[in-house]
């Protein structure tokens, strides 16, 4: 009798033991020691910058741990990067940290190939609530309910004004979620006399190289979450009523004159930043709105230092949205998602590092660092800039990962296409055709040009070697 209970204390013994090791679901449960020495792989796009950006600042907290930069850089160097070649960077590499974009998250975190920290978090008690919850749902989203990353920052863009150019003109300023349709129409509302290098103009791109039509066109319709081709690839999309308005709106705009279509123009003698900040509508004070990044402030306020003008009286009001879902921007991006590997045996370290590097301490020192294009992604740690909150930025929800407008189409399809919407939108813009000619041939020219393009990707895959 004796025996028998001590035979039966000695497995519940072993079972408690086992239970201390191992967490819910039969994971490890991975407790980190602080003393041992360990290395963690981390996949990043140069040790430079990885060290200048989170590296100094974790092993100085975690001197027990080194880390080893995996370089991306010499996978999407080869110029040759797809799905397959990416799987096997990370097979012949094995980092314990991976760096990923949005799609490869969702493919990796489906395909069983990440870590779920759901566990982790619980396990650590890790306080994830002063990140960003709309990242946080869509990191959710993209695992199928489950935690696989963390994205510590993220980037985004704003709608810049000019309050001094709408109180001028008499204009109402903008607000938060409008459409580019009504973006656009508030732009037309400033005058467009003048000379071209004295005139000011409703709205500005980003560029100041060659900018045409279908930039234009192409910039709403990624708002939109539009695409050329249908999920098959076998015809375009361009006789729906939301690429007739896409190509409508772009058109009247730029009829207007009220968007100014720089023409790529080469500046003569010395490029200064003079001369950098006065091409740039915006800072010369010529341009009444522009959606920018976060990096922008930083030249607003740079420009001071070599423009002799007074400083931009500037706002910012959220990019335009898709009028259809005016809570969401496609605008907020997670460029960067860290995950584990899921067969890592340095699954803690990795977690301590993923942990660090989303989490306050982290975030409390980037916030005095200057920006950098990323805003942080506990987003009460994205300070003031110039006396203005950063709110517009990240104030709506992120968006569904746009698809890429030329998605399954043919390599050579937009180069066909790119000539055939600039003459026929040219056409409109010079008074030269009504808009429904010219959207008529639009359609009937996009699709003789998916078709030369498949020829062509058929002709260059039959000569191929072993095709």
């Amino acid at each position: 009798m004796l025996r028998r209970f001590v035979s039966t204390m000695a497995v519940v013994l072993v079972l408690a033991f086992l239970a201390g090791c191992l967490g819910g679901g039969g994971e490890k449960r991975n407790v980190f020691d602080e003393n041992e020495q360990t290395t963690i792989k981390v996949m990043f796009y140069d040790e430079n910058s990885f060290f200048q950006q989170f590296g100094s600042l974790f092993i100085s907290k975690f001197p027990n741990v080194d880390v080893e930069v995996v370089n991306v850089n010499a996978l999407y160097g080869k110029g040759k990067y797809d799905e397959a070649s990416f799987l096997k960077f990370i097979e012949d590499n094995q980092p314990d940290v991976l760096l990923l974009n949005a799609s490869q998250y969702e493919k990796l975190s489906s395909g069983g190939k990440l870590y779920a920290l759901d566990s982790l978090i619980e396990q650590d008690k890790y306080d994830i609530e002063g990140i960003h919850p709309g990242i946080l749902q869509q990191l959710r989203e993209k695992g199928g309910g489950k935690l696989y990353g963390l994205g510590p920052t993220f980037s985004s863009r704003a709608l810049f004004y000019n309050a001094d150019l709408f109180h001028l003109y008499g204009v109402e300023l903008p607000r938060d979620s409008m459409s580019w349709e009504e973006v656009l129409e508030l732009a037309k509302r400033f005058p467009a006399e003048g000379g071209e290098n004295e005139r000011v103009y409703g709205y500005s791109p980003e560029t100041t190289g060659l900018y045409t039509p279908i930039d234009l066109a192409n910039t709403i319709a990624e708002t939109e979450n539009l695409r050329y081709l249908t999920p098959d690839g076998s015809r375009t999309t361009l006789s729906g009523e939301a690429w007739r308005s896409v190509l409508e709106t772009a058109a009247s705009a730029v009829q207007s004159g009220a968007v100014y279509m720089p023409q790529a123009q080469r500046s003569e003698g010395s490029y200064t930043m003079q001369v950098y900040y006065s091409q740039d509508l915006f800072i010369a004070g010529r341009s009444a709105m522009t959606v920018r990044n976060s990096y922008f402030i930083q030249n607003v306020s740079d420009s001071q230092n070599y423009l002799d003008k007074a400083p931009l009286n500037w706002g910012i009001v959220t990019a335009p949205v898709n009028p259809n879902d005016r809570a969401r921007s496609n605008d907020i991006r997670l460029n960067s998602i860290f995950a584990i590997r899921a067969d890592t045996p340095n699954a803690r370290a990795a977690w301590e590092f993923l942990k660090y590097i989303s989490g306050e301490e982290f975030a409390r020192v980037k916030s005095k660092a200057p920006l950098s294009g990323e805003l942080l992604s506990r987003t009460a740690y994205n300070r003031e800039q110039d006396g203005r909150s950063m709110e517009p930025f990240y104030k709506l929800e992120p968006g569904t990962s746009p698809t890429s407008l030329l998605e399954n189409a043919p390599p050579s399809f937009y180069g066909l296409l790119y000539p055939i919407v600039n003459e026929e939108l040219g056409s409109v813009v010079e008074n030269k055709k009504p808009f429904d000619e010219a959207y008529r041939n639009i359609q009937a020219r996009a699709e003789s040009a998916l078709q030369e393009a498949k020829k062509r990707e058929e002709a260059e895959k039959s000569a191929e070697p072993n095709a």
